[in-house]
């Protein structure tokens, strides 16, 4: 071996050190050095050096490179497969790839070449007497570019190219919906566990985050002289905000509460696409729908950007790139007791997948603060996917006897129990319109002990965790309820009152909410403590806590007025705006 085949060999192994660690220009930068040693470019050691650099272009998305190399490679070694295949897959990807101005008959153009070099990648392999591993993948991998190609008709083209024009208001978008519409990627289309009017809420908050995000810019014509006047901006976002600000003070409301009000110690989460449907799901009612307006200003406003299928796509993370990219091959969940603690790319994989753990990733996302990942099962389970009723999945328990109510109870970190909470007993409360049936479920959520006699309440002493503590109190949670558990053990009644006598030495603050908690659970004023003989008064705002006389509900009222649920939100539109987040790939 010559000198400078030593040289391009020891070049060639750093560039692919360098291209496994996703390092390609210094990748590239090896692989040309190497080429400049060897006098014969047609050398299988060449030939190899050159495929490298072509995988790297396309991983790099420069298609029209992968192109041009490819090609000129295939003139040298015409069976050379991987050529073939990279080459098919660039002209697949400069098709379909919407940041392109590409015109129709381009796109056309690179599609069915696309599909002519697939099928000759495919005879080719074919016709090789042996086979490996290798050559297999090739060839399957040929066959699913075959299959997507196959979806992307006439139509599909002529919308792209129709929406170019349109192109400067996906520009404006700075976002996860911005990369979604931006990037080359195919749609899987719908699939039956999660068809499209099971989405709807989903969907509307996507196109409304759209909104929120871009401007359009259309075109003035003059009603005396027929004519187009110059270009102008209309901007939706502040009508927008005034739409999403409607939706949050609708939620922060009494019976809700599912946001905090304004200047509340408590963490405010993001607004993600799953918890803005699951507001819009459970909170508006028919009379808010027809004030607010939703639905017409979101077709008004993103008619031009989204198109329903995008929308679709968008919501259910669903296209082949994103569903392959989030595969357990790549270090993903297998479950939902896995991908619900934030992963809604794995999440909807799963769903289409058929995974059912429904209970177990409902448990793991409020036992982490994950409020996307619960508003994902929330959501589904409201829609009754698989037939599966949302009580009974809730009451569901792990191997250590605990339902989801309990494991929310037991988050002590992420500052947004209060939320999981709320919306596990709002969920309860919305799965039936029987009032009695209302009151028993949301009664049941709350209080259900697990296996050693604890309900969520008491759990929340037991571990001081004064966020739940306050939560419970204020959704009525009781620290035993006999009417669903049964009578109270003789061992739990001793640990009970030892977990309530260590909370006279630790603060005021700990002290009002276990007497909160204890005037739930029995009748004992919220701010003394007593059991007066005559009926106990309650707050005229949230009718949850209840006080022996006007004194002590006076005396309360510089710590209650924190808590009490008729706190409204202020109209602080930026701020809504900026805790948006829009999903991403």
């Amino acid at each position: 071996m010559s000198g400078g085949e030593e040289f391009a060999l020891r070049m060639k192994e750093q560039g692919n050190v360098f291209y496994r660690e996703k390092k390609y220009d210094d990748a590239l930068c090896c692989w040309g050095s190497a080429l400049g040693a060897l006098p014969d470019r047609t050398s299988p050691l060449a030939i190899t050096i050159r495929s490298n650099s072509i995988m790297a272009y396309l991983a790099s998305d420069l298609y029209e490179r992968v192109v041009k190399e490819s090609t000129l490679l295939l003139e040298d070694d015409p069976r050379h497969a991987k050529s073939l295949a990279r080459r098919g897959t660039a002209r697949e990807k400069l098709a379909s790839n919407r940041g392109s101005s590409a015109t129709f008959q381009q796109r056309k153009e690179f599609h069915n070449q696309a599909v002519e070099d697939m099928n000759t990648c495919i005879e080719l392999l074919n016709s090789n007497s042996e086979t490996d591993p290798g050559q297999e993948r090739l060839k399957r991998e040929c066959e699913q570019s075959l299959e997507r190609l196959s979806k992307l008709d006439d139509d599909y083209y002529t919308r792209i190219a129709e929406n170019l024009d349109n192109s400067s208001n996906r520009d404006n978008i700075d976002s996860g919906l911005g990369r979604y519409l931006s990037m080359n990627l195919t749609p899987l289309g719908e699939h039956p566990r999660i068809p499209k009017s099971s989405m709807r809420f989903e969907m509307l908050a996507v196109r409304l985050m759209a909104a929120l995000e871009t401007t359009q810019r259309i075109s003035v014509v003059n009603a005396k002289t027929g004519e187009e006047a110059a270009e102008t901006k209309l901007d939706y976002s502040e009508r927008g905000k005034d739409i999403l600000n409607q939706i949050l003070t609708t939620a922060a409301q009494v019976p809700f509460c599912l946001f905090p009000a304004t200047g509340s110690t408590v963490r405010c989460p993001p607004i993600t696409v799953h918890l803005l449907a699951f507001y819009m799901r459970t909170c508006l009612s028919e009379k808010a729908w027809k004030e607010f307006k939703i639905e017409e200003f979101c077709e008004e406003a993103t008619s031009q950007i989204i198109s329903d299928d995008e929308a679709y796509a968008i919501a259910t993370h669903g296209y082949h790139e994103v569903e392959d990219r989030h595969s357990p091959l790549h270090g993903h969940g297998k479950a939902f007791a896995q991908s619900a603690r934030g992963c809604m790319p794995c999440c909807f994989r799963l769903t289409r997948g058929g995974a059912k753990d429904w209970a177990a990733g409902l448990q793991q996302a409020v036992h982490f603060g994950k409020i996307e990942g619960a508003a994902f099962v929330l959501n589904r389970l409201l829609e009754r996917i698989d037939g599966k009723s949302l009580v009974p999945t809730m009451l569901e328990s792990d191997q250590a006897g605990c339902n989801t109510m309990m494991h929310a109870a037991n988050d002590m970190n992420s500052g947004f129990s209060w939320l999981s909470i709320r919306m596990l007993v709002h969920a309860a409360s919305f799965s039936t319109v029987d009032p009695t049936e209302k009151e028993m479920a949301v009664r049941t959520v709350l209080n259900k002990s697990d296996n050693f006699g604890f309900t969520p309440a008491l759990a929340s002493c037991s571990l001081v965790n004064k966020a739940t503590m306050e939560t419970f109190a204020q959704v009525g949670a009781r620290l035993h309820d006999k009417r669903i558990n049964g009578k109270q053990l003789s061992k739990m009644v001793k640990m009970h009152n030892s977990i309530m006598r260590q909370f006279d030495s630790m603060g005021e603050d700990i002290a009002n909410l276990t007497r909160a908690l204890k005037a739930t659970s029995d009748e004992l004023c919220s701010y003394c403590g007593r059991s007066p003989e005559k009926k106990l008064l309650s707050c005229g705002r949230c009718f949850l806590a209840k006080y022996c006389s006007g004194v002590c509900q006076k005396k309360h009222y510089k710590k209650h007025k924190f808590v009490c649920s008729s706190a409204k939100v202020d109209q602080d539109l930026d701020w809504f705006a900026s805790n948006v987040s829009a999903p991403r790939p």
